[in-house]
């Protein structure tokens, strides 16, 4: 009779999903892509939208550069 593997508990399967949002970075174990009114949503936990979801316009600033300074 070959070894049997039990089945996987429900905080296995939570490891599948990273508990870090795709867009800001911020730790929201509970992140889903939420769909309302057509818009594809990004949010924290359900209800609570990411401050870095592109749908409502967020665009990443360009880095400035560096100020030279007088010698």
């Amino acid at each position: 009779m070959p070894a049997s593997r039990p089945l996987a508990s429900c905080y296995d399967l939570l490891d599948a999903v990273p508990p870090v949002c795709p867009g800001c970075r911020a730790h929201a174990p509970r992140w889903r892509w939420v769909r309302i009114d057509g818009l594809r949503i990004l949010t924290h936990d359900g209800d609570l939208i990411c401050p870095k979801d592109r749908t409502f316009g967020y665009t990443p600033a360009p880095v400035p550069a560096p100020l030279a300074v007088a010698a």
